[in-house]
């Protein structure tokens, strides 16, 4: 065999293994045409807990199609609560897997401080909110550069007056008083930046041949164990004789308080023992007596971050 020949034969083996290399590596399309990859998911979970932050685990499900690894340049997301931005996450130097679904996991902080403007917003869109994951994926395609946004959305609704609306009567004896709670309305009235009121009508019955007076109402609301609101009521309102009578008041809740609720109910697995007692003051003979008017206890569960996915 001639040296030029010898020569020839070294170089198209050369070009037969760069074109195979070439092939298994990038597949039949160049790095310039390489399959974009897709976000299949996202699911968020709880992590660490402390009294001033929450940490929120987010992963992130995305398919590589390509038969080659594709390194991710950067992650950046943010979370959302009815257009509030609660969280924020990010993170680069990642790398996708040839030909399978890789999670890309994040881990950012909700500040405590943000619970209560959350938990106000989600009050004046009538216990329907929206929780919303924004973001962008940076891939390096070889050759070129592939920006990806993403957005996800879950919805969150709650009851949480449920346990304060009753149409089943309940007997009262009050010393020699008689009197009947025909049913308790409840609903959300005003919300401030410190405090969120809870607007009440009781209809009680009063069974005496003579009207009764009730001087005021006290109460006291506990969410974990944690007392989140207390107060009296000066709405002084006879109870005709013989007759249903409705009785209006408010209680309020400190929103100072709900982020330390907050904690306590992240910690309880999104689980909230709500104790709300309402005591009415009533003047008959010239004697006042106090009674409970209603006392509910109840749990309130939720599932915030629920699961995004499409």
């Amino acid at each position: 065999m001639s040296k030029g020949v010898l020569v020839l034969l070294i170089l198209v083996l050369i070009v037969v293994a760069l074109g195979v290399g070439y092939y298994f590596y990038y597949g039949a399309k160049p790095p310039s045409e390489a399959m974009k990859p897709e976000v299949k998911s996202i699911a968020s979970s709880w992590g660490t807990v402390t009294s001033d932050t929450t940490e929120v685990v987010t992963s992130i499900v995305v398919y590589n199609p390509n038969p080659f690894s594709i390194p991710v340049k950067s992650v950046a997301f943010d979370m959302y609560l009815n257009d509030i931005k609660i969280v924020s996450g990010s993170s680069t130097n990642i790398s996708l897997p040839a030909k399978t679904e890789s999670a890309i996991v994040l881990k950012s902080l909700i500040n405590s401080r943000k619970i209560p403007e959350g938990l106000a917003s989600h009050i004046n869109q009538h216990e329907v909110s929206t929780v919303k994951i924004t973001g962008n994926i940076l891939f390096d395609l070889k050759a070129v550069e592939f920006a990806y946004p993403f957005e996800f959305s879950s919805k969150l609704e709650t009851n949480l007056l449920a346990g304060l609306n009753t149409n089943e009567p309940r007997d009262m004896s009050v010393g020699p008083v008689k009197l009947t709670l025909k049913s308790l309305e409840s609903i959300w009235g005003s919300v401030s930046p410190s405090v969120i009121e809870v607007n009440h009508r009781a209809t009680i019955y009063n069974h005496q041949a003579v009207p009764i007076p009730v001087t005021r109402i006290d109460y006291e609301i506990y969410v974990n164990n944690i007392k989140i609101g207390e107060g009296t009521t000066y709405n002084p309102v006879i109870l005709k004789a013989k007759a249903d009578t409705v009785l209006p008041f408010a209680t309020k809740i400190d929103i100072a308080k709900l982020s330390d609720w907050w904690v306590s109910h992240i910690k309880n697995n999104e689980t909230t023992h709500l104790v709300v007692k309402i005591y009415s003051v009533i003047e008959f003979s010239n004697t006042e007596f106090r009674f409970e008017l209603y006392n509910i206890e109840s749990n309130i569960h939720t599932n915030i971050l629920g699961r995004f996915g499409r």
